[in-house]
């Protein structure tokens, strides 16, 4: 065999491993998904004159990467319409737009991006992020489940934040509702593949 057919076919062939190597399991097991808001839940609890509440956010979106084999390269970025919360009390809800609390007006995103995710067993992750309100972003941490499916992707958790991290009600209005400091916020995903 000439030198030069040789050389084509050692190409040829690196080529192949080349390929073979970029299809690998592990390296295809990473997958984007995007979160499904309709079958979705943000939730949260906390204190009103002394008296536990429940809220929630209604519209919002968002996006990551996850593989199982490699959970510290995984990344999601959630974005909430903080104009979209729900007091169950129209009046309440649209105070909590106002200036003195989100700010809806001049900050129309609460952003989540998720910067660490470590295995703690089975379906149980350890998860490291910021959140951003009224443009501050303070780091948070919280443990979420994960289930991933071929079709779908599930996580559930909670988390607590001191509202007063983001400048939340520290205004005037502090005078005629008392709010607890601290919330307790749930959430229920589903994700799907992204197209």
């Amino acid at each position: 065999m000439r030198a030069s057919s040789r050389q084509a076919l050692i190409g040829v062939v690196a080529g192949l491993l080349a390929l073979a190597m970029s299809v690998a399991p592990g390296a295809a097991a990473a997958m984007k998904w995007t979160v499904a808001p309709e079958q979705s839940r943000i939730l949260f609890d906390y204190e009103r004159n002394n008296q536990l509440a429940e809220g929630s956010f209604t519209v919002f979106t968002g996006s990551g990467v996850f593989d199982r084999d490699a959970p510290g390269d995984a990344t999601l970025e959630f974005r909430i319409k903080s104009a979209s919360i729900d007091l169950k009390d129209t009046l309440a809800s649209a105070f909590a737009t106002s200036a003195e609390w989100f700010d809806s007006a001049s900050h129309p995103l609460v952003i989540y991006r998720l910067t660490q995710l470590t295995p703690e067993g089975g379906d149980s992750y350890h998860a490291v992020g910021e959140l951003t309100i009224r443009g501050r972003t303070r780091p948070i941490e919280s443990t979420i489940t994960l289930d991933i499916g071929a079709d779908d992707a599930h996580a559930s958790g909670n988390l607590r934040l001191d509202r007063t991290d983001y400048l939340l009600g520290v205004g005037p209005s502090a005078l005629f509702v008392k709010i607890g400091a601290q919330v307790a916020v749930r959430f229920e995903l589903t994700a799907h593949p992204a197209q």
